[in-house]
């Protein structure tokens, strides 16, 4: 039993919770980002608000970079993971910006934007 909520344990911490951030879903084409990892559309990757970087003077360095948050949507009632790498320069406060292919896994139905989508991360304090 301890090792069944062991191997549970990360995808608990990363399920957003009530008060996790609440946004638009988008997607892009990655490459090299903001934090100097390079990605590809294939990859579940995240690229995070201005606000919500909060990059300094060498956004490689940002504490945020490389960590993961959790997404779910509650329209599908499905849970996946992210890896931050990037700023998302066009998202409001609390939109998230993806890889194609895991917009398709967190919004197949959705039309490249979909509101109400829930996220959150001990990285980004939610």
């Amino acid at each position: 039993m301890f090792r069944s909520l062991l191997s549970t344990l990360p995808l608990l911490l990363l399920t957003p919770s009530v008060n996790a951030y609440t946004g638009d879903i988008t997607y892009y084409t990655p490459g090299l980002g903001s934090c100097g990892i390079t990605s590809n559309s294939n990859q579940d990757v995240v690229a995070l608000s201005i606000p919500m970087m909060a990059n300094g003077p060498n956004p490689n360095k940002n504490p945020k970079c490389g960590t993961k948050i959790g997404i779910w949507n509650p329209h599908t009632k499905t849970k996946h993971e992210a890896t931050i790498v990037d700023t998302c320069w066009a998202c409001k406060r609390e939109d998230i910006d993806v890889s194609e292919s895991l917009f398709k896994k967190v919004a197949p139905n959705g039309d490249g934007r979909v509101h109400g989508i829930n996220w959150g991360g001990p990285a980004v304090g939610g």
